[in-house]
Formats: C-alpha cells, structure tokens, sequence
C-alpha cells in the first residue's frame, strides 16, 4: 500500500500590542490551505509544538464575503476567544495577506465565540475589533486572602477599600479574578511562579464554571470626568508563567471599570500596560461603550498593533 505524502503548511509568527520587534506577546498564525484539513488532535498538537501562549489557526475564505474563520489554541486547549490572537490575526490579514483595503475595512472574524467585526488603520498599524462579549460579575468575589495566600509577597500590603476580588467573565468559559493594588512597586513585587489560588474559592454563578486566572492591576491615571484611564497590569498563571499581554483580560477589566462607573450611554477608554516587567511591555487599547440604562456593556472594543517575526513551513 502506498504511504500518503506529508502536506506542508505555512505559518508566520508576529508579535502583539507592540509596534517594536521581541516586545509585546508573540502569536503563531498558520495558513491552512482549502486541500489540508487538520483534525482538533493535530492542531492541538501543532499549538504545543510551538508552545506559545497561543496559537491561530487561518481557514482559507470560503466565500465572496469579506470574512475569515480561525481556530484558537493554548499549548493545553482551545479557546473560544483570545485577545491577543484576535488583533495579530487581523493586522496580519491586513498588512501581509494581500487583502484590499476596502475589504479589511468590513472584514469579520469568525471565531467559537461569534463573529468579530474588525478595521485596520493603514497610517497608525492599529488593528480594532468589536469583540463578542457576555459581560458577568460574578455574585461571589474571591477573598483577598485567598490572593495573599498564593502570592505571599502581598501579606504585608492592605488591600486597600475592600476585602475581596471581583470575578468577571468576558464571555463564558473566560473569567479573570480582577484584583486592585495601590502602587506599581507592589505590582513589581509578584512572583511569577507562585501558587496557584485555591479552586474552592472559585464560585461561579451557575452554569459558568470557567476557565479562571488572577488578573493584577494599578491605575495609573484617570482624567476629571474619569471615562479615560491608564492602567498597568500583570497576568500571572502558575501552569504557563507570566502572560505579556492579555487582551480578554484587558477587555474584561475595562467592563467592570466602565460598569463601576456606569453613566448612562458612556463610553469609556483604557489604555493599558502589561508585560513591562517582564521586559516585553504591550499597549493594549479597550473601548467599553455602556447601554442607555449604564448598567449593561454595549459594546467592546479591543485595540492594538502587531509586528511581523518570522515565517516558515512545516510539515503535518
């Protein structure tokens, strides 16, 4: 019987929410061709063998429609949504995929989370996209000494007006435990291989039981009317490390912030710093426009740059 031949894939790699080469978090894409089809084994196989934080998988176009289809994979799973993934993937699209201005103008994502509408700036190199989101706070926070307890650098610091951390999902199965600290030298002071926060203080709402991680963070600044701030922030996951950029993250925070505001039909913007300590700072921009009654997000806009890194063939 005659052995089938390996088929070759192209893949590139970029780095995100960043303009500068070997900062930012850095994101495979691979180009599937309309005569490969790669089962959930095999790209799962593909995101461990590259062993970033993830890894994109590009259907080709399936029709006349200016729209997309992309698998997201962590070294351990597949995501429904990723920010970083999300933003790399459409400035890719846009600068190196040889699309027509006109169509990255409309352009959509198709991901296992819905559709993302997308644009790209030619003069800036800012990808945006409207991203799919189910925003939830949780009804029970996680106790601040469930964070002290697995970070001990915080036991000599107050958690400053509260007790506890909020827990928000940005759509189901992707929830962060949003914790305020008060100075960047306490920032500084997390230990990236530190434990992991006890499960048992984990309590979702019923029915979202979800993927879970700590998401550290200082506002910087914020103006009069307080509808711009700047923030920086640590993602910290004891199985993967230290993350350089989390757009999800960034997107699930800025709604808690804009719903802790909640003027009615405001928009608020959040520039965000991640990764600075890790010597791979990224600039994440999120825009949370707030329904009529200021208590419900309307709308999500994540924002970012993203640089060409390598390219390449492999085999599958």
């Amino acid at each position: 019987m005659a052995q089938l031949q390996p088929k070759s894939v192209r893949y590139v790699t970029l780095d995100v929410f960043t303009t500068e080469r070997f900062k930012g978090n850095p994101l495979a894409i691979v180009k599937l061709p309309s005569d490969v089809t790669l089962g959930q084994d095999v790209k799962q196989r593909i995101a461990r063998e590259f062993n970033l934080s993830e890894t994109v998988f590009l259907h080709p176009p399936s029709s006349e429609t200016p729209s997309r289809t992309c698998d997201i994979f962590t070294p351990s799973e597949e995501l429904p949504f990723a920010g970083h993934p999300t933003i790399g993937t459409l400035v890719y699209l846009a600068t190196t995929d040889g699309l027509a201005t006109e169509v990255v103008q409309s352009l959509t994502l198709q991901t296992k989370a819905g559709p993302i509408k997308a644009s790209f700036d030619e003069e800036t190199g800012v990808a945006e996209a409207s991203i799919p989101h189910n925003v939830r706070i949780h009804q029970k926070p996680v106790p601040w000494q469930s964070i002290v307890d697995a970070q001990p650098s915080l036991k000599e610091l107050e958690a400053g007006s509260t007790t506890s951390c909020p827990l928000v999902s940005i759509v189901q199965g992707m929830t962060f435990i949003t914790i305020k600290l008060q100075r960047l030298e306490d920032l500084d002071s997390l230990t990236p291989g530190c434990s992991p926060i006890d499960p048992s203080v984990l309590r979702w709402d019923e029915g979202w039981d979800s993927f879970t991680t700590p998401y550290f963070y200082v506002v910087v600044s914020e103006n009069k009317d307080r509808r711009k701030m700047h923030v920086r922030s640590r993602m910290l996951e004891p199985t993967v490390g230290e993350d350089p950029a989390t757009g999800s993250a960034a997107s699930a925070l800025a709604a808690y912030l804009a719903l802790q505001r909640g003027t009615a039909s405001a928009t608020y913007s959040f520039n965000i710093e991640q990764g600075v300590e890790m010597g791979r700072k990224s600039e994440i921009g999120v825009k949370v426009r707030l329904d009529e009654s200021g208590k419900a997000v309307k709308e999500v806009i994540l924002s970012g740059a993203a640089v060409p890194v390598s390219q390449g063939t492999m085999v599958v």
